[in-house]
């Protein structure tokens, strides 16, 4: 198997108390050589069903702040597979997020990754990210017009046995315009938390 290359762009630590996650925040670029990436290419199941959107928007579910964002299912954008989610927010923005439930297992460390394109993403704030619901964990935020970029967000459960995650454009306090589409979500399982 060929020699793994990756790039590093960006390595943030973050703590949040009221979240009980500790987050560490990659950003990844390519070059990365072998057919296998990083995380279930080691082995490691993907925890996340429908995460390609190929079967459209099934496990998944939908709200925006405001009521003025959409999502749909693009299959005429999408980077692997037959197709990819699409989430739009209007001029004037919006928080709109599309989460998976997902039961996980307290005090254990956790790796999300998937690729993030967009197109007139305009915000002051937060752009498209993958995030987690209810506090301030989210990968690398992309805006303005970005070809297919990969992110990952490394993060630890603390006491929680389940949490919401996905793809979202705007955050807290944030409201992001524009068009953002999302493909190859992957959740997997590192190890017991470092803190244990």
């Amino acid at each position: 198997m060929g020699k793994k290359v990756v790039m590093k762009t960006a390595r943030r630590a973050v703590r949040t108390k009221s979240s009980g996650f500790r987050s560490v925040i990659l950003s990844l670029s390519l070059p990365v050589l072998a057919a296998g990436i990083l995380t279930a290419q080691q082995g490691r199941p993907n925890i996340l069903k429908n995460a390609s959107f190929e079967e459209g928007q099934q496990g998944w579910d939908f709200s925006s702040w405001n009521k003025k964002g959409q999502v749909s299912v693009d299959n005429e954008v999408h980077r692997e597979g037959r197709s990819s989610i699409r989430i739009e927010n209007p001029a004037g923005g919006d928080d709109s997020f599309l989460t998976q439930t997902v039961p996980v297992k307290p005090k254990t460390r956790y790796r999300l990754t998937g690729y993030i394109m967009t197109k007139d993403v305009q915000v002051k704030g937060t752009g498209a990210t993958l995030s987690l619901f209810g506090g301030f964990e989210k990968t690398e935020s992309i805006t303005g017009d970005q070809r297919w970029k990969k992110v990952e967000l490394e993060f630890e459960t603390g006491p929680l046995q389940e949490i919401k995650i996905g793809p979202r454009l705007g955050h807290n306090s944030s409201m992001a315009a524009g068009v953002a589409w999302f493909d190859e979500l992957e959740l997997v399982e590192l190890g017991p938390s470092r803190d244990r």
